[in-house]
């Protein structure tokens, strides 16, 4: 094995939108656009690696509220519609603009790739894409890791242990009922670190995780290897850092993805066209969206009119931009060897999922071919965080720092002015939860599944993505919506055991409207004996 490597890990991450009498809400849209944007893609991308016999490595971490909506019979139709009215739209598309050679190559190429979504989707896939990403993991190709089951931001439970430990089994439970592989390895959200996390993970069987590059540049003592090599804690818990540099090299930001030549998803015809234009495509009243037809690269003229994205142009950029992003990494890792004293060193590329495809169009394209090259390279490959784990010799003891990869690097994001009222509820509701566990340690039938409710709310309650959407004026509605729908339902079953009475018609129809884990045990906030 090379001692010089990458390592890809992508946070595949969602909230759980599902509106059961609702169809058509602009939010259960992002769903389609992940599955559209990012996911059949990867798959494409990976059946064509390894058809090919590249010998590509990814590691991915499903959270188990996208599980949940992936594998979920209503969202699979929606989307199976949702990819009837695109691939309908597009034809009309393509009569419209005729005459525009460019714009109909454009259409043409974005309407072809809606109508192998479907076919991959429906024919291929059965709609469970799930199991082809599983086939992967069984076959060495992907390594998926355990997390959360909502996005909860721990740093800010560690004085409530039940709850961080609820967390880990419900995801555990959720990742065992989708996945073959044993995960080794355990995502944080948000990469959020903070002392103490070290002994719960490896409590629970894993191997490592990991953090930003400040969690372990400001680590007590910094590791002489830096960000190059895994550091250990002091019960042997190992850590690895994200080159956040590296990261922001790849940026639509100031980065790789922001060149001229590619796909300029801002001008989505979702936002673009009149109402009256899109009406066949989805209801405007309910909210614009993203659409997945985009006509125009990232690229002006002179008088500032954008112009017609060229796919050719679009391609050829991709394999200098793969070029590029493999010198440096190799240059880096090069030097970082030598001065090592060359044991082996990795490069940890950590990023969102949704920046390939969704955020980065040509950015799933740009993998696949990055992945082709290293295949042919003899100084560098692609590995697995597990796979370069069993190379390391590093005896360094450290304490990460508290860290994220927000912006911040901290917590700012998740407690500010805008948010931190939800944590007064939630953190209530979560001490409330733990009561009801030791309360009622034995209860089955009705009561067991009004107090499984109870607490499949308080975990949506605790997920970070509500308190992230309120800082987003165009979002922060929707979510205070969201957020007080699953304090409200918890506390009706808190109150209800209280009084000995709860609505069956009541527990029936929200059981129906949140669907997800549904072999949740509100066991899960007992206190550890």
């Amino acid at each position: 094995m090379i001692d010089t490597s990458l390592i890809f890990i992508l946070d595949a991450q969602l909230p759980f939108i599902r509106h059961l009498d609702e169809p058509g809400r602009m939010e259960e849209s992002q769903l389609f656009t992940a599955i559209s944007e990012t996911y059949l893609p990867l798959l494409r991308a990976c059946t064509a690696l390894e058809t090919s016999g590249v010998p590509f490595k990814l590691s991915i971490a499903f959270s188990p509220m996208l599980c949940e909506m992936l594998a979920d019979p209503l969202l699979q139709t929606r989307y199976v519609d949702f990819l009837d009215s695109s691939i309908i739209f597009g034809i009309e598309e393509l009569e419209r603009h005729a005459n525009i050679p460019e714009l109909t190559a454009v259409i043409n190429h974005q309407l072809e790739r809606q109508q192998l979504n479907r076919n991959d989707y429906v024919e291929i896939y059965e709609r469970n894409i799930l199991k082809k990403f599983d086939y992967f993991a069984t076959h060495g190709y992907l390594e998926i890791l355990a997390t959360t089951a909502t996005s909860c931001f721990f740093p800010l439970y560690t004085d409530i242990p039940e709850a961080i430990n609820a967390q880990i089994e419900t995801g555990l439970v959720v990742y065992r009922n989708h996945f073959a592989t044993a995960p080794t390895g355990f995502w944080l959200p948000a990469m959020a670190w903070v002392d103490g996390l070290e002994k719960v993970l490896k409590s629970y069987g894993f191997l490592y995780t990991i953090v930003d590059a400040h969690g372990l540049l400001f680590a007590d003592p910094p590791p002489k290897c830096g960000i190059f090599a895994p550091a250990k804690c002091e019960n042997g818990f190992t850590v690895y850092a994200r080159d956040t540099l590296a990261c922001e090299s790849l940026s639509a930001l100031g980065g790789i993805a922001c060149n001229d030549a590619y796909l300029d998803l801002e001008r989505d015809i979702g936002f673009d066209y009149d109402d009256q234009d899109i009406s066949s495509l989805f209801d405007v009243s309910l909210g614009r969206r993203r659409t997945g037809f985009c006509f125009h690269s990232k690229g002006k003229e002179s008088c500032g009119k954008s112009t017609w994205y060229n796919i050719d142009a679009a391609d050829a950029q991709r394999e200098k931009d793969v070029d590029t992003f493999l010198q440096d990494r190799v240059r880096l890792l090069n030097k970082a060897e030598k001065l090592l004293d060359d044991k082996p060193v990795a490069n940890v590329i950590a990023l969102p999922a949704s920046f390939f495809g969704q955020e980065w169009h040509e950015g799933v394209d740009w993998f696949e071919s990055l992945a082709r090259k290293v295949g042919e390279m003899c100084d560098i490959s692609l590995t697995l965080p597990s796979e370069s784990l069993r190379l390391q010799t590093s005896s360094e003891i450290v304490t990460p720092y508290y860290s994220s990869w927000h912006k911040s690097g901290y917590a700012e994001e998740v407690l500010n002015s805008t948010n931190d009222w939800m944590y007064f509820f939630v953190r209530k509701a979560t001490v409330r939860m733990i009561d009801l566990a030791e309360r009622f340690p034995d209860d089955s039938s009705l009561k067991e599944r009004s107090l499984n409710m109870a607490a499949r709310q308080l975990l949506l309650a605790q997920s970070m993505d509500w308190a992230l959407m309120m800082n987003r004026g165009d979002q922060s509605a929707y979510a205070r919506e969201r957020f007080e729908d699953c304090i409200k339902a918890f506390t009706v079953v808190y109150e209800s055991l209280g009084s000995n009475f709860i609505s069956t018609e009541w527990l029936t129809r929200t059981e129906k409207r949140d669907n997800l884990f549904p072999e949740i045990n509100y066991r899960v906030f007992s206190k550890k004996k």
